[in-house]
């Protein structure tokens, strides 16, 4: 697991002039294959600094474990705002999601988990979790009880993400034998997104043995959406990937790269994805689910201040997460 500062992040206060950190840290070796990265956010005890990163349809799945204050997620479907519980799933395929932290500031502690991996830890259908607020307890039960009190009494730092990969491990060995048999599916939920989309449902089908039926059938319970939907988010995550972290931006090449037919193709799709332009989107600061992890390449931390951007640019390419006032 990669080393980090974590004492302005995960402990117990922030100053409230400075804008939210936001840091990411690696999984153990054991959990690699199931979690991208653990990050975390605070933000300042100050209405007007704090601000969260919006939560988009992506691919894969997230659990947050509050540490202080509360975080409200305001819906795109019109829903009424939700106060989300202390410990959480995030699994959104075709909602968006606006947050709001409390006056008095709110840290957490989250796992971003690769594209089907969520099905690994869960007994319940992944298209029944998406787009709803999941407390960890109706998850897990007693194991989600657990996995919360266990990362929260945990010292600030190391020490605490380590306690989470030890209650995730033991999570998912407990689902292996059940999981075992969505093995297809999955690889093929993985073969969708390390192609970034571009495979045909008949070829996925022929590459992991099953056919177009049952890989249409099986794809929702284990992912959350079926696989042509689920060939769109990857599109639209990888083209907006690229566009976030080109230094100028080619709006054609790389719609054409992603497989859309034009320009007004990808941004009709990026709008009914996003509910935004892709131009809008890169002029405000994306959703911390397109940025490339840089926990993946042993960074300890992504920088959130303009000069902090500066200087770490200096020796690396991947910018952090936007965290200002939408």
């Amino acid at each position: 697991m990669s080393s980090f500062p974590v004492a302005a992040a995960l402990g117990p206060a922030v100053g409230a002039s400075l804008p939210p950190r936001i840091g990411c840290a690696s999984p153990s070796g054991a959990l690699a294959g199931y979690v991208e990265r653990y990050w975390w956010c605070a933000t300042a005890p100050d209405p007007l600094a704090a601000s969260l990163p919006d939560l988009w349809p992506g691919t894969g799945a997230e659990l947050w474990i509050h540490l202080r204050g509360h975080v409200t997620a305001h819906a795109h479907d019109g829903s009424v705002p939700a106060r989300l519980p202390p410990a959480h799933l995030v699994c959104l395929r075709r909602n968006r999601w606006s947050l709001t932290p409390s006056p008095d500031g709110a840290a957490f502690l989250a796992v971003r988990f690769r594209a089907g991996a969520l099905r690994c830890l869960l007994a319940a259908d992944v298209d029944d979790v998406a787009d709803t607020t999941v407390s960890a307890e109706d998850a897990w039960h007693a194991a989600g009880r657990r996995l919360a009190d266990v990362v929260r009494a945990a010292p600030a730092g190391p020490t605490r993400v380590a306690a989470l990969d030890r209650e995730l491990r033991a999570l998912i060995d407990r689902r292996r034998s059940e999981s075992a048999g969505e093995s297809r599916v999955l690889a093929a939920a993985d073969l969708v997104y390390r192609r970034r989309g571009a495979v045909r449902v008949d070829h996925l089908a022929a590459e992991t043995g099953l056919s177009v039926r049952q890989l249409q059938r099986r794809f929702p319970p284990a992912v959350g959406v079926g696989p042509k939907e689920f060939q769109q988010l990857t599109r639209i995550q990888h083209a907006a990937r690229t566009l976030l972290l080109d230094d100028e931006p080619r709006y054609l090449a790389t719609a054409l790269d992603a497989g859309f037919y034009d320009q007004n193709h990808f941004i009709r799709e990026f709008r009914r994805f996003t509910g935004r332009t892709p131009a809008a989107v890169l002029g405000r600061g994306m959703s911390h689910f397109y940025y490339e992890s840089s926990a993946v390449r042993g960074q300890g931390w992504t920088p959130t201040t303009p000069s902090e951007r500066r200087h770490h640019d200096h020796g690396h390419r991947d910018p952090a997460p936007q965290a200002r006032p939408r």
